[in-house]
């Protein structure tokens, strides 16, 4: 695993076998949510290689507009979390803590992704 990727799932608030992904995703949706509803996970499979401009290329943009789209906005991103695939793992995230460390990699500010990547 590289510095990128571990650094990345260093942010996990709990894991589980990938085999079991739909019933973890589902209690995780139980345990995140508040008393009305359950939390939203966001999926995610990190490829092998180019993990950072992946994730800043490709989901940055995508995580972004979807987060502020939903309701969940930035920069709290209330009741999402992203559920990582690596390898045979299934990581649990919360979505707040993956747009910061996004952020500080692109050197954007939680108003410039916004106003990036955010709904036009």
């Amino acid at each position: 695993m590289d510095a990128t990727t571990d650094e990345l799932l260093r942010l996990a608030f709990d894991r589980a076998p990938a085999v079991e992904a739909n019933q973890a995703i589902s209690r995780t949706r139980a345990q995140e949510g508040d008393e009305l509803s359950g939390a939203t996970s966001y999926e995610l499979v990190l490829p092998k290689e180019n993990v950072r401009a992946w994730l800043l290329d490709y989901t940055l943009p995508r995580l972004v507009d979807y987060l502020e789209s939903s309701g969940a906005k930035l920069p709290q991103c209330g009741g999402v979390f992203l559920s990582v695939f690596a390898g045979d793992t299934l990581h649990f995230i919360r979505a707040r803590d993956v747009v910061e460390l996004l952020s500080r990699w692109s050197g954007l500010s939680m108003a410039e992704l916004k106003q990036r990547y955010g709904p036009k």
